[in-house]
């Protein structure tokens, strides 16, 4: 069971197989196969819920779980497995929204193939510096989520009435300030502006949404990137130097054994002359 559970390629192929089978249940082409659809991605569900078990069965160390959740793959797996149970549910209550919705999270165990990057060349050290930069601009991320949420406010109370199909609600106004911040819908939501109100609140308007884009895309999303990178860059030269170090002390452990070694072959050469 243990070799089963730990084959890789297996593991993999099982996750492909259920991307497509998820991939089908989209088509109502395919309507009459929804339920043997559902049945077979709860096989895969089951599956997947049995393969976390062994694997935290045999982690070594006396709190298997908490050793388990070290990793932070398997940490993905783990959540992404636990997020999907409740959709076995739709087997029995198809009709249920509440399953409907945990059913579209049983997709999220296709993030389990992002572990193939540690099987290309170099591809556990890029792994390694991608989660250390993640964590690293973890805090930018959370601020920056903040300062969109505050400029969505705001231009929900500005422009709620000038443009309610951008900024019906808070939830739209957050999605509308994103979208600008990305560079997309700027000109739309002018042009809507424009037809309603005022020549002087629609020129406050461009001015307003020019220093959304500003402070947004370019200050915001540009320093995020650039941040990103730039830890990158110094988690791959702290691995660079770590590694060097580690050769250094080899090194200087493989000379120690030499000097003993010669010291030994000395102290038997001098026993033969005696």
């Amino acid at each position: 069971m243990k070799k089963l559970f730990y084959n890789d390629r297996l593991i993999y192929l099982l996750i492909i197989l259920n991307v497509i089978v998820i991939y089908l249940h989209s088509f109502e082409l395919l309507n009459a196969f929804y339920f043997l659809f559902d049945l077979i991605d709860v096989g895969f569900t089951l599956f997947f819920c049995i393969e976390i078990t062994v694997k935290i069965i045999f982690t070594p160390g006396k709190n298997k779980f908490k050793s388990f959740m070290q990793s932070i793959w398997n940490r993905i797996d783990f959540f992404s497995i636990i997020l999907a149970i409740p959709s076995i549910g739709v087997l029995f209550i198809a009709d249920l929204e509440i399953f409907a919705g945990f059913a579209a999270l049983r997709s999220l165990r296709i993030f389990k193939l992002l572990r193939v990057i540690e099987y290309i060349p170099e591809g556990k050290r890029i792994s390694i510096q991608l989660f250390k930069a993640l964590k690293s601009i973890s805090f930018i991320i959370f601020a920056f989520f903040i300062y969109t949420t505050i400029v969505s406010l705001i231009s929900l109370t500005l422009f709620k009435h000038a443009a309610p199909m951008y900024f019906q609600n808070a939830f739209e106004s957050f999605f509308t300030i994103f979208k600008v911040f990305s560079g997309e819908g700027f000109s739309g939501i002018i042009d809507v502006i424009e037809t309603k109100e005022s020549v002087l609140f629609s020129s406050f308007s461009k001015f307003y949404f020019v220093a959304i884009v500003f402070s947004g895309s370019i200050l915001g999303i540009s320093l995020i990137n650039s941040i990103f990178m730039d830890q990158m860059n110094q988690a791959a030269k702290k691995s660079e130097i770590e590694e060097i170090s580690q050769f250094d002390s080899l090194r200087k452990e493989l000379d120690d054994i030499k000097h003993q070694q010669q010291e030994i072959l000395d102290l038997l050469k001098r026993k033969q002359v005696d």
